[in-house]
């Protein structure tokens, strides 16, 4: 039986060709028994050489233990014990190793140096292994590696330099609803922080035989209720008897991507799935398709909190190195539920390196990219970075997250909350619970930007059925659809990003129903803790029915239109394009401040203004009229800044309708 790889192993092969670079000259390059006059010791280390081969290393270990033991002063024999430790992720006995073989001879091997220096930078003795490299150097046969070694250097006194200027950090166990003896890893959380979804692994129960895989991965959720994590329950209609893991849900909690490998419908190794929260139940996960899989590996999705882009890691062609980070375009879903996908891009030389650029999560302000790399200048293993989109979609170049965050340990899987004040990540901290899932606060040099979020339900507003409506954000500034979505079955709810600082138009539409229009002007921070939570109520379209265009907007006592009210009237035109039977009114509406006859004359003009972008549009003038109404029609107080800006609207009414 084929053993199935994890889809996010909680261990990596750290062998390199650099590494086994002496391997290599043992085996095809020296002379058998070129040193040793014992032939046991010869014999034992042939046997070892053999066995190397088959990465049998704890056996090599056996059988060099009494070739060192009898011949102290064999060198290669030494070499190879060092691989082996290497090999075994042995690191303080590798060192031990590599330290012998240049007490024995510091001339014959000068890579030596650079091994030493490899391993001691892994134990984060960056001064050691700094030390080791220039020794390197000064052997005067480095040529080849001169540059790479110079790079190590500057990353050993950076890494120092990391250490010496700790950041603030505390990080806070989830607790046992989270946490258990078993490993959990690779959180992820939906906008409202109310939805933590991970993997755990688990024992395989009822194994066929010896070969079969001894633990396998699943999802879980846990909510946020009542101030706690409640105990976790497993995504039942998504896992299966093989590993599902590297998961990431949407920010509306509606979505999941993941990971899982070598299935029926794979392109390649691991490839990317998805399932959808449909009438509250996970669908059977779905293959996520050609281009985003190729036969090449694919791992660890993070889909944007618009829902427009799924950034992931692959080894396919065209990359930087190893392991890049890419993304591709959501255009949607077809009819049978099969995502839409556009050309996958490569995140490019500001993010990606020669080496290996992992575990992305993009933070719902759209721009603040989470990753883990082992080439950028870090502590050690892998080390987790930041970096920043830029208005022409490039990225700044990548900021360490710092000590004590990174450690000399490999660092990945964080992600952040939609506040972009605290973090989640996995660790094995507490030595004796294996990975256990932890929070921090982010010092704010790290953090992204703060977003809210929009939650509400849409329902008939004549019957209180609820439906499943379109629902949009449209960034006013740029006429840029920020994210869309739909209300969803069984109860008609929805719930989307808001970033802050800028002012949307929301609009809910559905066929056959006036549609719904408001405007969020988010200059100011709008808390997470206190989202906009909207009970929309549709009207059918029916003679006599109203909507407030939120989104039309004058120049001050002008009837000119703004150029943000290009948004709402492209919604009026499309709503009238589609309803070739419905003929409006638009009215016009001003405060109460100045006299009668100026504000009746001021709201005509305003009105005239949208009928005429209708007449201009190809919109039938027999379908349409205008009338401006004044301050004769308040819908608020006119006392107060509030209730005037709620006076001063457009509206259009439904004149006439036939089915």
């Amino acid at each position: 039986m084929t053993k199935k790889p994890l889809a996010y192993p909680t261990t990596m092969n750290r062998r390199s060709g650099l590494l086994n670079f002496l391997l290599l000259i043992l085996l095809f390059v020296l002379p058998l028994g070129g040193h040793s006059q014992s032939k046991k010791a010869l014999k034992y280390f042939d046997e070892a050489k053999s066995l190397y081969r088959n990465s049998d290393f704890q056996q090599v270990l056996e059988r060099l233990k009494y070739v060192v033991r009898q011949e102290p002063n064999w060198i290669e024999p030494v070499l190879l014990q060092a691989d082996a430790y290497g090999e075994t992720d042995s690191l303080d006995a590798r060192v031990n190793a590599l330290e012998k073989a240049l007490d024995i001879d510091d001339e014959k091997y000068p890579r030596v140096f650079f091994l030493l220096g490899n391993a001691r930078y892994q134990q984060g003795e960056y001064c050691l292994a700094s030390r080791a490299y220039q020794r390197f150097l000064d052997t005067g046969r480095a040529a080849r590696l001169e540059s790479e070694v110079h790079r190590k250097i500057a990353a050993c006194d950076y890494a120092a330099q990391l250490v010496a200027q700790e950041v603030p950090f505390a990080a806070v166990n989830l607790g046992d609803s989270v946490n258990t003896p078993m490993n959990e890893y690779w959180p992820s959380l939906t906008i409202d922080g109310k939805k933590l979804v991970f993997t755990r692994l688990l024992p395989v129960e009822n194994r066929t035989s010896p070969l079969s895989p001894r633990f396998q991965e699943d999802f879980y959720q846990s909510d946020w209720q009542e101030g706690a994590w409640r105990k976790a329950h497993p995504l039942a209609t998504v896992n299966t008897a093989d590993n599902e893991g590297a998961q990431s849900i949407s920010a509306d909690g509606r979505l999941l991507f993941f990971t899982a490998c070598h299935r029926p419908d794979s392109y390649g190794g691991c490839d990317l799935y998805f399932s959808r929260l449909q009438n509250g139940q996970w669908t059977a996960p779905q293959n996520a398709g050609s281009p985003v899989n190729t036969g090449a590996w694919e791992s660890q999705p993070s889909i944007s909190a618009n829902g427009e882009y799924l950034y992931f890691v692959s080894t396919r062609e065209g990359g930087k190195g190893g392991r890049d980070i890419w993304r591709c375009r959501l255009e949607g879903f077809r009819a049978d539920g099969r995502p839409i996908w556009d050309e996958p891009e490569n995140l490019g030389d500001s993010i990606n390196t020669v080496g290996n650029e992992v575990s992305p999560f993009i933070h719902s302000d759209g721009k603040s990219l989470y990753f883990a790399s082992d080439t950028w200048p870090g502590l050690g293993d892998k080390d987790l970075f930041v970096a920043k989109m830029k208005t022409d979609a490039s990225w700044t170049s990548p900021q360490n997250l710092g000590y004590p965050i990174n450690t000399v340990n490999e660092e990945k899987g964080l992600v952040v909350d939609a506040s972009g004040t605290y973090a989640y990540y996995s660790s094995n901290r507490e030595k004796s619970k294996g990975l256990d899932i932890y929070r921090f606060k982010l010092y704010e040099a790290i953090q992204p930007d703060a977003v809210s979020y929009v939650a509400g339900v849409v329902y008939d507003k004549s019957s209180g059925m609820p439906l499943s409506a379109r629902v949009e954000l449209i960034d006013l500034g740029n006429n840029s659809l920020i994210t869309k979505t739909e209300a969803s079955p069984p109860k008609g709810d929805f719930m989307i990003c808001l970033p802050l600082g800028e002012e949307y138009a929301f609009n809910v539409t559905m066929p056959g129903y006036l549609f719904y229009s408001a405007n969020f002007a988010l200059k100011e921070v709008h808390k997470l803790e206190n989202p906009v939570e909207l009970e929309i109520g549709l009207e059918p379209i029916t003679p006599g029915g109203k909507t407030v265009l939120r989104n039309i907007f004058f120049k001050t006592d002008s009837y000119a239109l703004e150029s943000q009210s290009q948004v709402e009237l492209k919604k009026l035109l499309e709503f009238m394009r589609q309803n070739p039977n419905v003929s409006v009114e638009i009215g016009g509406h001003t405060d109460g401040v100045g006299t009668a006859d100026y504000n009746q004359l001021l709201s005509e003009n305003r009105a005239k203004a949208v009928y005429d972008y209708l007449i201009g549009a190809g919109i039938s003038a027999s379908r349409l009229a205008y009338k401006g109404y004044g301050f004769t029609v308040p819908v608020a107080d006119n006392t107060t800044d509030e209730g005037r800006a709620l006076n001063r609207r457009t509206e259009f009414k439904v004149l006439e309708y036939t089915r």
